[in-house]
Parts: structure tokens; C-alpha cells; sequence
């Protein structure tokens, strides 16, 4: 699930329509990022095959949002990251991210763009329920980690419908495969992925309770698919033309007294003589007292081979104005592979 910026400044106009505003929002980042020789390229840092490092690292997004209303009331807009590529051996490269139109009234929300499906948008990861970050990602790069459920296994370009009643919410989306091809030998011929989830939020003896319940479905186009960051230690993943059904659940907990808590499961169902399912399971615990925040998450992918899990730690320290020192670590484990995994980062997170 992408990070969500909130705005500070705005800019109002009005042109032939009922209001109109645009509002900028950013972060920044700079410390040091680093951690062992097999170290995935899912990160700031990238492991370089020889020994540990530790690398200097800076980037920033601007989110800019830009939104406006009819005469007839429907609320229509646009946002779109300006960032760096979060890459420590250079500066520049910057380019546009997260790009989303939406148009909202009384039917809903239907919103266009490189966006969350229904399941990523409904459920709430273990981590995310924790609330804690670094400028690594430790947080979600190491094995364990599940990640976004089928969302970009195409071109990343999702349609989603969101509505709301009460505490209650439901979801759909598709995402096309635009690869399909004239040509036999070299087409992907995989079918559109499309996805629904539903949510529910409540209150119960005064702790905050969220539940998410969500059902996608892809199929594996050329190079193949695999969940989470399986490919990224290791992990052929299915062949083009395996089928995918995913189902996945959530709960998430705020105590209301500085503890948080949060619990994932998903399953994924490939097609195929030879394909076994894959189970992954997450949990993650975190508490705030005063200025200081800490977590911590464990994720897990059981398969029919090797299995894979990872850990994480997270620490932050509010300065306020907007600004945090943060510090994170991950390690993983795969079955039967001996790779040296470990993430770790510290620097200062900055919001505006």
C-alpha cells in the first residue's frame, strides 16, 4: 500500500466551473541505508554481491492534487508524485509516480491510475497497521514481506470503484493486460486481472477494530508471477498462462493506548498440474509513547518447497515541525539458501 502525503499549501482558482484547487504536499529523506551482500535491488540499497556496505542516501517527493467541482456537484481531480528514484549511488532521476484521475459523487469514487486494487485498497497489511516506516523500506523488503496481493502484474494501470455506507466499504477494480500481441509466437495472451474486496471498521470496548476481506484474480503473463518478493530471493515463480486466485484477510487493532496491532493472511491458488498453493501470513506490533514510536513485523510464505520469512524493526523519533530521526533493519531466511539478507537504515524523514 502506497504512502499517502497530506497537503500544506494551496492554490484556489475558478474557470467556468463551481471551485477549482490545486495543493502541493512533500517529503524528503537523507541518511545512510545499507545491510548485507545479497541484499535484494527492492530498496534504497542494493547488495553488491561482494561483501556489506553502507551508502549515503537522499530523495523527495511532491505530490501535487489537483481537484475541482461541477455545477452539478461531481468532485473531479488529478494527483501525481514529482520524486527521485530513491537511488543512493546518484543523485537526479527524477520522474513522475502514482499517477491518479478520479471523479466522485453520490454513486462513488471511480479513480484511474497507478493506484491500489480493490484488495490492497480495503485490506490493511500488518505493517501499515503499525504506522511505522524507514528511509530503507525495511519494513517491506525482506522475505516475508507480501506486498500489494496481483496489483502489477500487468502495466500497473488500475480502474477502481470505491463506496462507502457507513462503516462499511467495497471496492472493485480491474487491470487490463495491454500486451496482447498480433504476432502468435511472441503475444500475451494472459486474461485481465479484476479484483473485489469489502472492509468494516468498529469500535469495541474502546478499542478501534478494522477487517478487510478481499478476492483477486490474475493470470501470469511472459516471465512469470510470484507473490510478494519471492522473485526477488530466489523463487522462479508460476509460468505465463497459470491462473491465480487470491483470497486474503486482515484485522487490524488500535488499543487506543499507544499499541497497535495488526494481522494478515492471503492464499494464492494456481492453476496447473504441478502448481501447489502458497500461504502467507504476517503479524505486526507497535506502540508510541510521548515523541518515540517502535515496531515490529513478521511475515511468512509457506509453499510446497522452500519457504521463505523475514523481520523487521522500526524506531522513530517525532521532532515535530513535520520532521522524525528514523531507523529500521530487516533480515530474511530462505529455505536452503544461505544469502546474506540483512537491511538496515537511519536518517531523518521530513513531511511538508
Amino acid at each position: 500500500m502506497k504512502k499517502v502525503l497530506f497537503a500544506t499549501t494551496a492554490l484556489v482558482a475558478s474557470a467556468g466551473f463551481a471551485a477549482a484547487d490545486i495543493t502541493f504536499s512533500g517529503s524528503a529523506e537523507m541518511g545512510i541505508v545499507g545491510g548485507g551482500k545479497d541484499a535484494p535491488g527492492v530498496s534504497t540499497y542494493v547488495g553488491n554481491t561482494r561483501d556489506s556496505s553502507v551508502e549515503f542516501n537522499n530523495d523527495f517527493t511532491l505530490t501535487v492534487v489537483g481537484s475541482g467541482q461541477t455545477d452539478s456537484g461531481l468532485s473531479f481531480g488529478i494527483s501525481v508524485d514529482f520524486s527521485t528514484d530513491a537511488e543512493p549511488n546518484a543523485n537526479g532521476n527524477v520522474s513522475l509516480d502514482n499517477e491518479a484521475v478520479f471523479i466522485s459523487g453520490d454513486f462513488g469514487t471511480l479513480t484511474l491510475g497507478e493506484i491500489d486494487g480493490a484488495v490492497d485498497k480495503r485490506l490493511t497489511e500488518a505493517h501499515n497497521a503499525v504506522g511505522q516506516y524507514s528511509i530503507g523500506d525495511d519494513e517491506t523488503v525482506h522475505a516475508g514481506y507480501q506486498g500489494s496481493y496481483g496489483d502489477g502484474a500487468y502495466d500497473n494501470q488500475i480502474l477502481r470503484y470505491d463506496y462507502t455506507f457507513g462503516d462499511f466499504g467495497f471496492s472493485a477494480s480491474m487491470e487490463l493486460n495491454d500486451d496482447k500481441g498480433t504476432t502468435p509466437a511472441t503475444a500475451d495472451d494472459a486474461d485481465n486481472g479484476y479484483a473485489l474486496a469489502i472492509s468494516y471498521n468498529t469500535d469495541m470496548g474502546g478499542v478501534g477494530l478494522g477487517f478487510g476481506l478481499g478476492y483477486q484474480y490474475l493470470e501470469a503473463g511472459i516471465g512469470g508471477w510470484a507473490p510478494g518478493n519471492l522473485s526477488d530471493y530466489g523463487f522462479a515463480g508460476w509460468a505465463a498462462g497459470t491462473e491465480v486466485d487470491i483470497i486474503a484477510a486482515t484485522v487490524s487493532a488500535d488499543f487506543n493506548n499507544g499499541f497497535k496491532a495488526g494481522f494478515e493472511y492471503s492464499n494464492y491458488d494456481p492453476s496447473g498440474a504441478g502448481n501447489s498453493d502458497v500461504d502467507h501470513y504476517a503479524i505486526g506490533l507497535g506502540y508510541t509513547m510521548d515523541a518515540l514510536s517502535v515496531g515490529a513485523s513478521y511475515g511468512k510464505f509457506d509453499t510446497s518447497g522452500d519457504d521463505a520469512d523475514g523481520w523487521a524493526l522500526t524506531a522513530a523519533y517525532d521532532l515535530g515541525g513535520g520532521a522524525a530521526i528514523v531507523a529500521g533493519y530487516s533480515d530474511s531466511d530462505v529455505d536452503n539458501n544461505d544469502g546474506d539478507y540483512e537491511t538496515y537504515s537511519l536518517g531523518v524523514a521530513m513531511s511538508f
